[in-house]
Order: structure tokens, then C-alpha cells, then sequence
């Protein structure tokens, strides 16, 4: 998943994107303008994660009808700031909308992992940056295009 800190220059708004793969096909995939202004990239960020565990969760949940439960959830992330973020909330992190924090709950009750993944390696990127043609042959080579 990544976040494009106030992408959006008439209304200021990030702009939410990832992917999940199955095997190495892409099963789901969004990139669309978060509901609220984010202040700082940490919060688009944050804010982008949230979006993404709620797939995560749905996307498991439908496969369990299939008998085919993951184990661990793993959502990979490439801000360090916005993993940091996840596991607390203080004062400081007050003005996020409390709806916000859903990512904070369920990494406490041990259903998600927040993993940090390198800027180069996230497919996700390629929605709203500009990809050069080595990115791409190699996270095709990987399976991550599918």
C-alpha cells in the first residue's frame, strides 16, 4: 500500500493506493482520494493503511468461505512513521478520527501484522508514481504483476 501526501491539488487530498495478489495474479486493487485531508504524510500514510487492512480483512474473510484461512495477515508498508504510529495512540495522534484507529485494534488483538517493505518493492507505488521500465520488469519477474 502507499499514499500520495496531498496528491490531489484542488482539494488538498492524498491519495490511497494498493494491491493484493493472490498467487501472482492481482485479486484487489484501489487507488482513489482518502475521505479526509491528512496534515502530514505520516497521516495520509496511516490513513492509506486503515483502507488497506479493511480489504485485507474482507478479502480473508471471503477466502475462509473457500476453507482456505490465512494464518497471519501481513500488510506490507513502505513509511516507517505510519507503522510506528499503529500500536499507540496518545494526545498527539487525537485530531486522526477515532475511526481511523481500527488498524490500532487489530493489530492488538494479534489479527494483522504491519510489516515495512522498501519504497522499491511496493507494487502499489506505480498507481500514482511514475515507473521506469526496471521497476517494472523486475516485479514482474517476481510475480508481483501477475
Amino acid at each position: 500500500m502507499y499514499s500520495d501526501f496531498a496528491g490531489d491539488v484542488d482539494s488538498q487530498k492524498s491519495i490511497t493506493d494498493y494491491v493484493f495478489t493472490l498467487g501472482s495474479g492481482a485479486v484487489s486493487w484501489v487507488s482513489r482520494l482518502q475521505k479526509v485531508v491528512a496534515l502530514l504524510t505520516t497521516e495520509a500514510e496511516y490513513v492509506a493503511a486503515i483502507e488497506a487492512c479493511k480489504e485485507l480483512i474482507w478479502l480473508n474473510d471471503s477466502m475462509k468461505e473457500l476453507d482456505k484461512k490465512q494464518v497471519t495477515l501481513s500488510l506490507h508498508n513502505d513509511s516507517q512513521s505510519a507503522i510506528n504510529l499503529s500500536p499507540v495512540y496518545h494526545n498527539r495522534t487525537k485530531h486522526i478520527d477515532v475511526r481511523y484507529h481500527f488498524i490500532h485494534i487489530r493489530l492488538k488483538d494479534g489479527v494483522l501484522s504491519l510489516m515495512k517493505i522498501h519504497t522499491s518493492q511496493n507494487s502499489a507505488d506505480m498507481m500514482t508514481k511514475v515507473i521506469t521500465t526496471e521497476k517494472l520488469t523486475r516485479l514482474a519477474s517476481v510475480g508481483l504483476l501477475g
